[in-house]
């Protein structure tokens, strides 16, 4: 019994974790601006460096 208790609460606190870290992007159509906004806050953090820099490809 206390091994089932045990693998529920596992269970239990895996998937609260998955949906809390799963963030659903807002409709564009309805709100474009919020949209953008997500995209913004979700870009690699490689291409913001890469935004930030000053080079130039020859």
């Amino acid at each position: 019994m206390k091994l089932f208790r045990t693998n529920l609460w596992l269970a239990a606190t895996a998937a609260m974790l998955l949906t809390a870290s799963c963030a659903q992007a807002p409709d564009a159509e309805k709100d474009p601006s919020a949209d953008a906004a997500y995209k913004r806050e979700h870009r690699a953090e490689g291409y913001r460096e890469a935004q930030r820099s000053n080079v130039t490809r020859q």
